[in-house]
């Protein structure tokens, strides 16, 4: 069984493990795996050791990062008024 760190990691059938040392991520144009007729979309990359032995770098799809902003003013609508927008 492959360890890492000097402990026994189980093996278990068509499942990869990576322990994470480093998470960045990077812009690039579209490709086959990404549904999206943006210019360019984000891929997460996640870099650290494999449950096989071996040094990994893992690309994830489909993942679009966003933010919170919290807006605690009036959100009240009235008739006959335009939509306001932040």
């Amino acid at each position: 069984m492959p360890e890492i760190d000097g402990k026994t990691i189980p093996q278990s059938p068509a499942r990869l493990r990576v322990r994470i040392n480093q998470i960045d991520h990077t812009l690039i144009p579209p490709g086959g795996l990404d549904n999206s007729s943006l210019p360019q979309v984000p891929v997460l990359r996640i870099f650290g050791p494999s449950s096989t032995g071996k040094s990994a770098c893992v690309h994830i799809h489909q993942v679009y990062p966003y933010f919170f902003v919290e807006y605690t003013g009036n959100l009240h609508y009235r008739h006959g008024e335009e939509s306001q927008f932040l």
